[in-house]
């Protein structure tokens, strides 16, 4: 029975990849691992006290998604912002460091030891403004919007004027809707993993996914035993795009209405309804029932993770034994 507690517990751990980090959240904490290019490892660790938590009434089944998903996206905002403060604090060193050695031709001094855990509030150099990444995040959330909710509807119902009337021809426009969105977000997956930078991330979505399976089955959380776990996991919030695709495909299929401004709106008005009944779709998964709902998610994981190498496993380790320290746990 301990064992089965401390399994379940160990499920309440996950996280995101981040700019050459992770970031793993628990049930009270959560801690940021960010390489620098110098090989440490720059860790900030914070308490968390989830807005469900906070508030009863938020916590409510269907209701509590949308709270959920909220509170992920601060805390994702938070720990984006912490290791682009890293990159921008590389960016300043190097720049200092340029200008230090004009002129000068005697060699430096070698530089002392650094620790291989630095752990840290804040990153020295701080440069991106908070506002600036809440901006880029809402101008994300609008071209989602726009690219895979309006657009999909626009294209599909352009057929709605060569069917006949009725709930047979609504279902296929639903249905041919539902292809397009999968079909445009998966050629947007596989344009930008292109990117060296996202492989990269995806590289570290691969280490978060594999440490935290290692962790939560019991195992010895090291980079050996991490390498011998799947890069895709149920919980992921790609499987959580999969679900709302699903979900979405049968929310709509209920709206059958032809003036196009007012079954947007609709669409719209659906999107937390949607996005609540995905979430509690992603925790029976993750709690082992229902996973074939989550089929579709895991296939797209297969194009937003990558095996990371031992150095990316170390930082994802290091993430999740900052969170456990805080909650005054360890591995």
């Amino acid at each position: 029975m301990e064992l089965l507690s401390r399994l379940k517990e160990n499920a309440n751990y996950g996280g995101q990849a981040v700019l050459e980090g992770v970031m793993i959240r628990g049930p009270k904490a959560l801690a940021v691992a960010v390489r620098r290019t110098d090989g440490r490892i720059v860790l900030k660790k914070e308490p968390l006290t989830p807005l469900t938590r906070r508030h009863p009434l938020l916590n409510v089944p269907f209701i509590r998604g949308a709270f959920a998903l909220a509170d992920a996206l601060m805390t994702g905002v938070r720990a984006l912002r912490f290791s682009a403060d890293v990159a921008m604090e590389e960016e300043n060193e190097r720049a200092a460091g340029d200008a230090g050695r004009e002129g000068l031709e005697a060699a430096e001094p070698a530089l002392p030891p650094q620790p291989r855990i630095e752990v840290r509030d804040v990153a020295a150099g701080a440069g991106v403004p908070v506002w600036s990444l809440v901006f880029s995040l809402l101008t994300a959330l609008g071209i989602a919007v726009a690219v895979f909710v309006l657009f999909p509807d626009f294209l599909a119902n352009l057929l709605r004027g060569h069917l006949p009337p009725g709930k047979a021809s609504n279902a296929l426009i639903n249905l041919l809707e539902g292809l397009v969105r999968v079909v445009l977000f998966v050629g947007y997956i596989v344009a930008i993993s292109r990117m060296e930078a996202i492989r990269r991330v995806f590289e570290y979505h691969g280490a978060e996914h594999q440490v935290i399976y290692a962790f939560e089955n019991g195992d010895q959380v090291t980079p050996e035993a991490a390498a011998r776990y799947d890069t895709a996991h149920p919980r992921c919030g790609t499987s959580f795009i999969g679900a709302v695709i699903l979900v979405g495909i049968l929310a709509f299929s209920l709206v059958d209405v032809d003036t196009w401004y007012l079954r947007q709106a609709i669409k719209l008005a659906l999107l937390p309804v949607i996005g609540g009944i995905s979430y509690e779709v992603i925790r029976l998964a993750g709690a082992g029932y229902l996973t074939f709902l989550v089929a579709p998610g895991i296939w797209l994981q297969r194009l937003t993770t990558r095996r990371p190498d031992r150095e990316q496993a170390e930082v994802a380790i290091a993430a999740l034994q900052g969170a456990l320290e805080q909650e005054g746990r360890s591995l």
